[in-house]
């Protein structure tokens, strides 16, 4: 092929080279030879004669070699039209290329937010879509480039300290900007040094908006902390109403040992000092009555110390606890407060999860009395092998669980207090209630 071209292109020299080879042979030889013959005395006749079959055969030769000429000219023909027509593509091809190059800059020029500087930061161009985010006119375009991102003082300082370091290696980072109309932007900005034609330096900056980003994050963080500043306000009130309620049991207990054993003393005081042992037999009835205030006053110590800590909780678990609160508070209730130990129960937790959950049973039973007006309670506890349930039935009220949990003190005090201690020992708290069939109290907690 190479060669092929060599000779397509060098047509006018071998024709020049084929006239001067022509000139020679028809000119120069049969002279030569005329002159030979001549030397040698050769007779004229057959002097002519031999330059004429001389002068044929140089004909010949050159009619071959015309022939090549002639058949290199057709290949030659056939090649400049193939390569017209190999320009022609190529230059469609260009020409499609062109107009592809066109449409992608028009389209990334519309879609990307991009703009290049000079090192010192004026702006050698801004994409279409930058320049419609910043509010900016054609016109505008033109100084540093910090003037155009923000309007802010301190703001265009920060961007033109980036432009100034930024001359060796890439930047990436969060900026805030400010439109010509002066709405504020948040832009995610890669500043990125380039090399220029000449051996001249310029920085590319590459722009993300993150402004819709921005305003949803702190949109989230406001909830949060409007969130956060609910569930303190929530924690301070829970506070406020737990130290409320121990001050009421503490009240509860003062007033139980001051009405009935501060009484019950101050009668065996004054009972003690007006017995007359001069006279036996009034001595003796007395005695006989101290004998039972003794009897009520113990009674009365054994509630007060029973409603504080169990005896049978400390000596013996759970178990055997709920069934002596169960015998305790039906005695002073008057109602069927029944104990089912289903599976025989007798393992032992650490003291403080047995105080919860015996203070949660405790409360479940004392509501269903004091606010279900419940005539039966049954206080149930099973177990398998990983798992120990304590269930409270009573026959009462009943109430709207889901009006109980959305309501402004969301679960009562009681309750709050019951699922407190519940998840404070890892256990989990279920309120089953039906209006007017009863309620259902069962704590899980695991083995």
């Amino acid at each position: 092929m190479q060669k092929n071209k060599i000779e397509y292109t060098n047509i006018p020299l071998l024709l020049k080279r084929l006239l001067i080879r022509s000139f020679l042979l028809l000119a120069g030889l049969p002279v030569f030879l005329y002159m030979l013959l001549n030397f040698f005395q050769v007779e004229f006749s057959l002097s002519l004669l031999a330059v004429l079959f001389f002068v044929l055969i140089i004909l010949v030769f050159i009619k071959q070699y015309f022939q090549k000429i002639i058949q290199i000219l057709v290949k030659s023909n056939i090649y400049n039209k193939e390569q017209i027509a190999e320009l022609k593509e190529q230059y469609e091809l260009k020409e499609i290329a062109y107009q592809e190059l066109e449409s992608l800059n028009f389209v990334v020029d519309n879609a990307a937010l991009f703009a290049s500087t000079k090192l010192d930061g004026t702006v050698l161009y801004m994409s279409k879509k930058f320049s419609d985010l910043l509010k900016l006119e054609k016109n505008d375009i033109r100084g540093s480039i910090e003037l155009l991102l923000t309007q802010k003082e301190g703001q265009q300082q920060k961007l033109k300290d980036v432009f100034l370091t930024t001359r060796q290696k890439s930047w990436m980072g969060e900026v805030e900007l400010t439109s010509k109309t002066g709405e504020i932007l948040w832009m995610e900005i890669s500043v990125i040094p380039m090399n220029r034609s000449h051996g001249k330096q310029s920085l590319f900056i590459l722009g993300n908006d993150i402004t819709e980003r921005k305003e949803t994050q702190e949109e989230i963080d406001r909830i949060k902390q409007e969130d956060y500043e609910s569930k303190v306000q929530l924690q301070k009130d829970q506070a406020s109403q737990i130290v409320e309620a121990q001050e009421g049991e503490r009240k509860r207990i003062a007033k139980d040992i001051h009405d009935g054993i501060g009484q019950i003393l101050t009668a065996l005081k004054f009972s003690v000092e007006s017995i007359n042992l001069e006279n036996p037999e009034k001595a003796e009835e007395k005695l006989a009555d101290l004998k039972i205030v003794f009897g009520q006053l113990i009674k009365d110590v054994r509630a007060v110390t029973f409603s504080l800590t169990p005896p049978e909780l400390i000596d013996h678990g759970i178990a055997p606890a709920l069934r002596k609160m169960t015998q305790e508070i039906s005695k002073l209730s008057g109602k069927n407060i029944l104990f089912e130990n289903k599976t025989d129960f007798n393992e032992r937790f650490d003291s403080l999860t047995e105080t919860n959950l015996y203070r949660v049973a405790q409360e479940a039973t004392n509501n269903a009395l004091k606010y279900a007006d419940s005539t039966y309670v049954l206080v149930s506890v099973t177990h398998t092998k990983d798992l120990l349930s304590i269930m409270i039935d009573d026959n009462g009220n009943g109430f709207d669980t889901n009006q109980m949990i959305n309501s402004e003190k969301g679960l009562g005090m009681g309750l709050f207090f019951m699922r407190e201690r519940v998840n404070y020992v890892n256990g989990r708290l279920f309120i089953n209630s039906t209006i007017g069939e009863g309620t259902r109290i069962t704590i899980n907690i695991p083995l």
